[in-house]
């Protein structure tokens, strides 16, 4: 099995058409596993580093892609509210199910909304935001897409974003695949999961796409758990 290179089969999760038991259960096994392993934590927490350093009267406006059930972006705003930080969230999906899932959990809140739309289509409009945030998502972009969808991101005058994300390694597949025997999560999440793995960017790889986006101001921070945070700063 060749680690040098990003695989690019698609996951089961992929197929926006997904719905009903099998998507919800595999949802749910998400949430356990980046609150385990702590992608939960750490993009929280790197959304508010950034958020203390505004104002207070300030009110800041949040864009989560490929948000899924909607955890992370929950997770963020209630960290956030926590600190009397005045945020707004839009996650965003591609699958309507997902969206439904997350309206069903978190649509409550006031400041916090959904949307299906497809970031991978090249005809998606990144929303108006101070922060674009992605939790497990970007490795579904090819090296040149992401080069591309950065520079959209830079042009639309947006400040920051940030990628909390797998890395891509032998031993991280292996401990996974050994973990996920006894971790309470959906097969599809077990299956998933290993081809996420083999399909995220390594230090250099983001490095290298950074660099060709002709970013000047970013950080790739080394995590727990065979885990990228990347900050970028576009201003």
């Amino acid at each position: 099995m060749n680690f040098q290179v990003r695989l690019h089969t698609s996951e089961q999760l992929d197929n926006l058409s997904l719905s009903g038991i099998i998507l919800y259960k595999t949802l749910g096994s998400l949430r356990l596993v980046n609150t385990l392993f702590g992608n939960h934590r750490q993009l929280t927490r790197a959304v508010l580093d950034y958020c203390s350093q505004k104002s207070e009267t300030e009110f800041l406006k949040i864009v989560d892609l490929g948000c899924g059930g909607g955890d992370s972006a929950f997770k963020i705003y209630n960290r956030l509210n926590e600190e009397g930080i005045k945020v707004s969230i839009l996650g965003i999906d591609g699958n309507q199910e997902s969206i439904k899932y997350a309206n069903s959990k978190y649509g409550s809140h006031e400041h916090i909304n959904f949307k299906t739309a497809d970031v991978l289509d090249n005809s998606f409009v990144i929303p108006d935001c101070d922060i674009i945030v992605s939790s497990h998502f970007i490795y579904h972009f090819k090296d040149d897409e992401l080069v591309n969808f950065i520079q959209k991101v830079q042009q639309k005058g947006i400040k920051h974003l940030i990628f909390s994300e797998l890395k891509r390694s032998k031993i991280a597949y292996l401990l996974f695949k050994i973990s996920s025997f006894i971790l309470p999560i959906s097969d599809m999440a077990k299956k998933d999961g290993l081809i996420a793995i083999r399909r995220a960017f390594t230090e250099e790889e983001l490095d290298s796409i950074l660099n060709k986006a002709r970013v000047k101001r970013f950080k790739i921070y080394k995590k727990f758990w065979f885990r990228t945070l990347t900050k970028i700063d576009l201003y």
